[in-house]
Parts: structure tokens; C-alpha cells; sequence
């Protein structure tokens, strides 16, 4: 005889001792009726007796119970090692580029020879020249002739009456598109 279906799955899990308090009770009741699902009980129940492990002795019970403590701590204990580990290193680096700084000075100068460097006095006979020129352009103010040529020119009124058409600085600020007024 086989298992009613339905029960099969329940049967496996109420041998092992998995179920739930209401569906050990509903498979209790149907085991007291049903003779096919009671032997297929039966023979789970021994079948899991057979390959079951043994229990754990006191030895490895304590050894189990200390267990999360023990990853714990070696878990701490490799994280202290390895923050030893980058402080070394890190002041290693900080040691080596302090002696960097100190040493790279004194060997920046030593394929250097040792003295003072003669400036050039003498100044050629070309650049006087053209350095007389440009004193003489200055001093006959040509760009001042202009702007009094350009100015007597010019209706100064007419200077007047463009300045009023530009905008004010207060007026670039609150409007900053340049080609628009509000």
C-alpha cells in the first residue's frame, strides 16, 4: 500500500520531527485512521534512525558553543594585525619622504659649480638704438595728438547724449544679458 499523496510530504517531515503543532496534530489524526500512511510512517522513522548522527559529546558540544566566540576573535586579532601593518607602512612612507625632503636640497646643487654668475653689462649697439626710439616716440605723446585731433573733431554733446543711452552699471548687474534692457 502506498501513502495517500496528500500526506507524503508531512509523513517525511513528521518522522524527523519538523512539524508544526497543528499539522503534527492533523497527521496524528490521520495516522490513527489511515493504515497505508501509519507503515509508510513506520518505515521513515526507521530509515532516519539508521543514518542518524550520533549525538555530540560533552568535548564537542563545548567546542561548538565556543565556536562564534572563537571566529570572533581571531577575526579581531587579524583586523588589529593588519591596522599594525598599514600604521608601519604608513610611517615608513612618512620617514622616507621626510629624508626626501631633507637630502633632495643638497643634491639638487652637487653637479652644480659653486660662484656667481656674471650678468651681461654691455648692451648691443641695436637694442640702444631702438630703446632711444621708442624714448623719443614717448616723449612726442602721439597718442595724446590724436585724441586732441579726435576730440576737436567731435561735438562733445553728442558724447553727452550716447553716455545717457548705455546702461548704468546698476542696470548690467540686475540685467546681465548684455543686449536686452528690461
Amino acid at each position: 500500500m502506498n501513502a495517500c499523496p496528500e500526506y507524503e510530504e508531512l509523513l517525511t517531515l513528521h518522522a524527523t520531527g519538523a512539524l508544526e503543532a497543528q499539522d503534527e496534530a492533523r497527521v496524528r489524526a490521520h495516522l490513527a485512521s489511515c493504515t497505508a500512511c501509519r507503515s509508510e510512517a513506520e518505515s521513515t522513522a526507521r530509515l532516519l534512525s539508521t543514518v542518524a548522527l550520533p549525538a555530540p559529546s560533552p568535548a564537542m558540544r563545548q567546542r561548538m558553543d565556543t565556536l562564534p566566540q572563537r571566529t570572533l576573535g581571531a577575526w579581531r586579532r587579524e583586523q588589529v594585525r593588519q591596522a599594525f601593518r598599514a600604521r608601519t607602512v604608513g610611517a615608513m612612507l612618512a620617514a622616507a619622504a621626510t629624508v626626501l625632503l631633507v637630502v633632495s636640497p643638497s643634491l639638487r646643487g652637487a653637479g652644480q659649480p659653486k660662484g656667481t654668475v656674471a650678468l651681461p653689462t654691455a648692451v648691443s649697439q641695436q637694442e640702444a638704438e631702438s630703446e632711444s626710439e621708442f624714448e623719443q616716440w614717448a616723449v612726442a605723446d602721439p597718442l595724446g595728438d590724436e585724441l586732441d585731433a579726435l576730440l576737436a573733431d567731435e561735438d562733445l554733446d553728442e558724447w553727452d547724449e550716447d553716455a545717457e543711452m548705455e546702461p548704468s552699471a546698476s542696470e548690467l548687474f540686475l540685467n546681465p544679458n548684455l543686449g536686452e534692457m528690461p
